[in-house]
């Protein structure tokens, strides 16, 4: 049977309306695209198209920040250029900063903050015992050895450079220091009678006295005073200043 134009026509459009109907249930049966190519938002993005922008590695939960930040005992914070530092450490440093700059104050030891005794040594003889306490309450130095002057003598009393001691003698409030004073010799030379004592205390630098000068009284109305007479430099003790 010969096919009539009409009828092939009415063919081609019923093969048409199949393939349509065919790519109409395969857009349904997906969800990705119509029948058009264009893509429905309302469905989930197909395995493979998810974002892969880096995600930074997780550095703990907030409970585990704070676990930690309660474990340590000293508080962290920044200083003036932005480093972190820790507050506790810092407290203690600067506490011994404070301490360094507060240290004790000490001064040169005078006659306005000490006490000074002259006693007779029994032994060894001819020799007297000064001692000089600090009065005050800071602590100071008893530098060299005192200058001596008996009545009005033109120049102190020698010192006896092998008394030299090892370091200054300090006082603290209450403490006390020593020096012995030989008055005179059998081979001694102008012997007199000393009836008063003045006592200048030597300058730091070693270039004459600082601060007014001391009068303590003698042991007796007089002391026999030579040319052998001569005095140690400051001691820490008694026994050390009647060796010479």
């Amino acid at each position: 049977m010969t096919a009539t134009p009409r009828s092939r026509r009415l063919r081609t459009l019923a093969a048409a309306l199949v393939t349509t109907a065919a790519l109409s249930l395969t857009a349904c049966q997906t969800g990705t695209a119509d029948a058009t190519g264009v893509v429905d938002s309302t469905q989930p993005p197909a395995p493979g198209t998810e974002s892969t922008e880096k995600q930074s590695p997780a550095t703990g939960t907030d409970s585990d920040t704070a676990g930690a930040s309660n474990d340590s005992g000293d508080s962290k914070g920044s200083d003036s250029s932005g480093n972190s530092v820790n507050s506790g450490s810092s407290g203690k440093e600067a506490t011994q900063v404070a301490d360094r700059k507060t240290a004790k104050k000490t001064t040169s030891c005078t006659a306005k903050g000490t006490k000074v005794t002259v006693t007779d040594a029994p032994r060894p003889i001819n020799h007297l015992l000064i001692k000089a306490t600090n009065t005050s309450d800071t602590t100071c130095h008893l530098y060299y050895a005192p200058y001596l002057r008996f009545d009005q003598a033109q120049s102190a009393v020698p010192f006896i450079e092998e008394s030299k001691p090892q370091a200054v003698v300090t006082l603290e409030p209450g403490e006390s220091g020593y020096a012995g004073v030989l008055t005179s010799t059998p081979d001694g030379s102008h012997p007199y009678d000393a009836t008063s004592l003045t006592l200048y205390y030597a300058a730091r630098s070693g270039q004459g006295s600082t601060g007014a000068p001391s009068h303590p009284a003698l042991p007796f109305d007089s002391v026999r005073i030579d040319s052998s007479n001569a005095v140690t430099y400051w001691q820490t003790s008694a026994a050390d200043a009647l060796m010479w």
